[in-house]
């Protein structure tokens, strides 16, 4: 198997995190859940219920996330509105998986980029006529405002309203992971998303973070995530071509197999000894 032996860290959401869990076992790997980040209902649901009840008013939705699919079908239901009111309006969706979100509630996907960000969806928005068009957003409370400026700035209005908010869960198991950081018991630690990193930084001082670095590799799901990381003088070791779960399976797997180096000094060089 390919991952036989390796320790692999996840830090997503506890709720998200059984499929990485399996594929982690289907290849060999031993999984060791350390949730940094917990996602819940909003703090209050006003701003989506009002746009709810003004649905009709909006040509398009944009979902960045399943969780943003989730929540604000969930919320449809629990006001009583039918999926089948989006039947006629634009959906744009970031990611395969928040696509399939989509088309499961029975809604038709009109446009999703070949790379899975918030930026490159803006980027493919640009090439459309979206003057005077109006759009609804559900995303979280930590989301970016890349793609709502992007709209603005084409003639759209857009909504934005929070369908989830990412908090910092409980930790029971803190001592016990960090130890095998700080030992070198875990091969790599793996981050899905800019909070599952910032929460996961907060637990430890500058110097673990640093023999964290040059004892364990770091796996990240996309661009976005790495650059938050690098904002912190933290790198990342492997990226996979796409910003999706089974992706950053086999760039990890690969990375195993061509002998990527597992530290890294922060100043971007990599130790003679080891190869690229």
């Amino acid at each position: 198997m390919t991952l036989s032996g390796k320790t692999i860290l996840i830090t997503r959401a506890a709720h998200q995190a059984a499929d990485f869990v399996r594929a982690i076992e289907q290849h060999g790997g031993i999984a060791i859940t350390f949730p940094t980040i917990e996602i819940l209902p909003p703090v209050t649901w006003d701003a989506c219920d009002r746009a709810l009840a003004n649905l009709y008013m909006y040509d398009g939705i944009l979902f960045t996330s399943t969780n943003g699919v989730e929540f604000f079908f969930r919320r449809m239901a629990a006001r009583d509105v039918s999926a089948t009111e989006l039947k006629s309006k634009m959906i744009f969706v970031v990611g395969e998986k928040t696509k399939q979100a989509v088309e499961q509630k029975g809604c038709t996907v009109n446009l999703m980029p070949d790379k899975f960000s918030a930026s490159d969806l803006a980027k493919n928005i640009n090439q459309l006529d979206l003057h005077g068009r109006s759009f609804l957003f559900p995303r979280g409370n930590l989301g970016k405002d890349v793609l709502q400026d992007n709209l603005k700035l084409l003639g759209a209005r857009v909504d934005s309203v929070t369908v989830y908010q990412t908090t910092k869960p409980a930790q029971a198991n803190i001592s016990k992971v960090k130890s095998m950081l700080l030992n070198g018991k875990i091969d790599i630690a793996t981050f899905t998303s800019p909070s599952t990193f910032k929460n996961f930084a907060g637990l430890f001082s500058e110097q673990e973070l640093k023999e964290i670095a040059q004892k364990t590799k770091i796996a990240v799901i996309g661009p976005a995530t790495a650059s938050v990381m690098e904002d912190a003088n933290f790198e990342a070791d492997i990226i996979p071509p796409q910003s999706t779960v089974e992706s950053l399976i086999d760039a990890i797997a690969l990375s195993f197999k061509s002998g990527i180096p597992a530290a890294r000094d922060r100043d971007g060089r990599t130790p003679e000894s080891e190869m690229h």
